[in-house]
């Protein structure tokens, strides 16, 4: 039987079709590179086959594994391998096949778990499984809404289409590489933060100390859309994204600037640190500019405070994150405003301060005192 046979028996390829000749042209160029029978007839069945073509290119070099064979191979039990494979974000059983390579991951949890506990080591997979996970869905997403179906360079034909799909995913299989690059930059760059926030020098700390958790003294700020509830319902998706696009680019990059980070974007709003009070004040004003001078963009506010805080998993929690979280309210669109921790750390000739009436918060004690903040040359 020959392949044209074999493809019209499989429900791949009808010569009656008035795309025949295009279905044909796909089926011989995914065949040349690999793709079985079986592998087509469940992308055909989902209306996705010019996407094996990017799956072929990231078929596992190493060889597949099953968990339990992993488990004997680094002669950990198969429950414990199961357990961090998890926390890393994949899914599994004990037959499940796994790249071999995983192998690496389990020698890299059991040194970090000997010098620093299994649990917390299991948080830090969660969040390594995180990240790459956030990575690979940005990924997908980018592709779908530039060259994905409906778009304007989505490929003429099935043929095209997978091109396209080989193309990208080559285009991304860089991406592991320059990510090391990135993390190993960052975490220097952390390095030197903590070594300014986290002194080694001071009292040691007490049992109660260890139980509340490692705390440091940092400068924590949001800033969030005005109405974006109304606002999205007057916009086409696509405009809507790229709007919130430019939004979360001008906090990353005056975040970034100032020597500080976004450390999470939560729906239309922007979550970030920075290391002093002044700089963080910078970020919110600078945001909120940059929304008011986008047509597409709602008007911004932000929040800004300093103090003591507790970092988890890139994230910070505590009071100060409550109180700010509550403030979000309180400051009109395009104003920034902050406790009086942080007005008190502005230099006076190069800051306007404008204190407002104290206002009740839902879950803090008393009334608090909150302030506006401008730059004069802003101001202006």
């Amino acid at each position: 039987m020959d392949a044209e046979e074999t493809w019209r028996e499989a429900g791949l390829y009808d010569p009656h079709d008035p795309a025949s000749a295009d279905r044909l042209g796909l089926l011989r160029y995914l065949t040349q590179r690999g793709a079985t029978v079986e592998q087509m007839v469940e992308a055909h069945r989902v209306g996705a086959l010019p996407g094996v073509a990017g799956e072929l290119v990231t078929r596992s070099t190493t060889g597949m594994v099953s968990v339990a064979d992993i488990a004997e191979r680094c002669g950990l039990p198969v429950s414990r391998v199961m357990r961090i494979l998890l926390a890393a974000g994949i899914p599994v059983e004990r037959e499940t096949e796994v790249p071999a390579d995983l192998e690496t991951l389990m020698s890299a949890f059991e040194q970090g778990a000997a010098l620093m506990g299994e649990e917390a080591i299991l948080a830090f997979t969660r969040v390594l499984g995180s990240a790459a996970n956030n990575v690979a869905e940005a990924a997908i997403a980018l592709f779908f809404a530039e060259l994905g179906p409906g778009t304007v360079r989505g490929g003429p034909d099935e043929l095209g289409r997978a091109r396209l799909a080989e193309a990208a995913t080559n285009v991304f299989t860089e991406v592991p590489g320059v990510l090391a690059h990135l993390v190993m930059d960052a975490f220097e760059r952390a390095q030197r933060r903590a070594q300014t926030t986290r002194s080694w020098l001071g009292p040691v700390p007490s049992a109660d100390d260890e139980a509340e958790g490692p705390t440091e003294v940092v400068a924590l700020g949001f800033v969030d859309l005005v109405g974006s509830t109304a606002w999205a319902q007057t916009l086409p998706l696509r405009d809507q994204n790229l709007a919130l696009t430019r939004f979360e680019s001008a906090a990353w990059t005056s975040a970034v600037l100032a020597g500080g980070r976004v450390i999470k974007m939560i729906g239309d709003e922007v979550f970030f640190a920075a290391p002093t009070a002044e700089a963080a004040c910078r970020i919110g004003l600078e945001v909120c500019r940059a929304a008011a001078e986008d047509d597409a963009l709602p008007p911004a506010r932000g929040e800004v405070g300093i103090g003591p805080a507790t970092p988890r998993e890139g994230d910070y929690f505590g009071p100060l994150v409550n109180l700010l979280s509550r403030l979000v309210k309180v400051g009109a669109p395009g104003e920034v405003v902050v406790t009086e921790a942080v007005a008190e750390e502005l230099p006076p000739d190069a800051w306007v301060v404008r204190p407002l009436e104290p206002t009740s918060l839902r879950g803090i004690d008393g009334p608090v005192r909150a302030l506006v903040v401008d730059r004069p040359s802003l101001s202006d």
